[in-house]
């Protein structure tokens, strides 16, 4: 079967968390498909407040008319589980990008103010993370100085 015509909205959900999200809406959206992890592609031809309505669907967790400006989701992250990526999203980092931006430490700082049961790990698993590493592969040294900078702040 061919591809539907239309335009394409990329996502930071799963294909079935897009569809959940869509259920009853209609209104030009013609079909969803995966585009990588916990990432889909919806095919539409909304326009208008129609669009607008879409969009609005997925504005917690991030969209883009193309590809390349859509930020990978904070989930998708090496070393977290799901509950780290709810607790990164309460905080308002939604993508890895964001993540980058702000720092391991001043995130775990962010997230600890939110969640007193964040413990010292998740400050590895971040930071280990943006290396694309297993936190357990942080030497004693940058673990010391993770929780050093954390404890700064």
């Amino acid at each position: 079967m061919a591809t539907p015509k239309g335009t394409h909205l990329f996502v930071n959900v799963s294909p079935s968390e897009a569809r959940r999200r869509l259920k009853g809406f209609g209104h030009g959206v013609r079909k969803i498909q995966s585009d990588g992890r916990n990432q889909a592609v919806i095919v539409h031809t909304a326009t208008g407040q129609h669009l607008s309505e879409l969009e609005s669907k997925f504005s917690d967790v991030g969209f883009s008319c193309t590809e390349s400006d859509l930020s990978e989701p904070i989930e998708n992250l090496r070393n977290l589980g799901p509950t780290s990526g709810v607790w990164l999203r309460e905080v308002g980092i939604t993508t890895i990008s964001e993540l980058e931006r702000l720092g391991p430490t001043l995130a775990y700082r962010l997230l600890k103010a939110n969640q007193p049961k964040a413990s010292l790990n998740l400050l590895w698993a971040m930071a280990a993370g943006l290396k694309d590493c297993d936190w357990r592969e942080l030497s004693d040294q940058e673990k010391e100085k993770l929780r050093a900078e954390a404890e700064e702040g």
